[in-house]
């Protein structure tokens, strides 16, 4: 199979997106709702960075900003790769269309050609080892093979026309939390191993921490809202009490919160 996404190189610098002093306010007057506040964050190109927080910290905001699914009320968001594309919690298929149409979807949106969509839609479909079930409609699948459909229609959101190498984001809400406990176990490898293999950067929304230091190479922790960034650590480092040591700050981050 050919390369469907290429990895970046080795000396890649820049950022995959900045965002400098975001905030985001819902509602007006004494309704309104502050969900980010003075928020500044870097995802390097073909970084895997997820973030943690407590419920109603601003993430899935976060990640609609970068999408351009909304817009800051403050602050600027520099975005450096292809469009962004997302990845829910529930796969969200067409349940008319089959897997392989699923996956087209998108590439036809950007316009990509009869047989160049099915072409690639095939080596995305190969990538996600789902290369038997193009033919299948979602409710022939089971939850985690879904969720690799969705996961190969995003990464077909990524990919341009005109076929000129860019990097790619990968914004990802919670995409297992649905999931049993296996399943879940075995699309973390899975998206790891796909993560691996193409170079995309990642940015992943996530409630537990043991995901967070098992996929992220850097875990950004938002504190309760209005969310901006408290610490970050880097998992790449040999530590086997990370996951207490973030474990114990959520927990303080929460605490804080709720006595509030």
């Amino acid at each position: 199979m050919s390369a469907t996404l290429a990895s970046p190189p080795k000396t890649a610098s820049g950022t995959a997106v900045e965002l400098t002093g975001v905030r985001k306010i819902f509602g007006r007057s004494g309704r309104a709702v502050t969900a980010l506040d003075g928020l500044d964050l870097k995802v390097a190109p073909g970084e895997f960075v997820c973030l943690l927080g407590a419920s109603g910290c601003g993430k899935s905001t976060l990640l609609n900003l970068v999408a351009g699914l909304d817009k800051p009320t403050e602050g600027a968001i520099e975005l450096n790769t292809s469009r962004p594309a997302v990845m829910f919690q529930e796969a969200a298929l067409m349940p008319w269309l089959t897997a392989a149409r699923n996956v087209e979807l998108p590439l036809r949106l950007a316009g990509f050609g009869r047989a160049e969509r099915k072409e690639k839609a095939a080596e995305l479909l190969e990538l996600v080892r789902l290369g038997g079930v193009g033919s299948k409609r979602p409710h022939e699948l089971s939850g985690g093979m879904r969720q690799r459909v969705a996961l190969a229609r995003a990464l077909a959101a990524t990919l341009r026309v005109d076929g000129q190498p860019e990097q790619a984001l990968l914004l990802m809400d919670e995409p297992f939390a649905a999931l049993d406990a296996i399943t879940r176990d075995v699309m973390q490898g899975e998206l790891l191993r796909v993560y691996r293999s193409t170079g995309t950067a990642v940015l992943f929304v996530t409630h537990d921490v043991r995901e967070a230091v098992r996929l992220g190479q850097r875990v950004v922790l938002l504190s309760s809202r209005p969310g901006r960034v408290v610490q970050e650590w880097d998992t790449r480092v040999d530590d086997d009490s990370l996951t207490d040591e973030i474990t114990i700050r959520l927990r303080e981050v929460i605490s804080t919160h709720a006595a509030a």
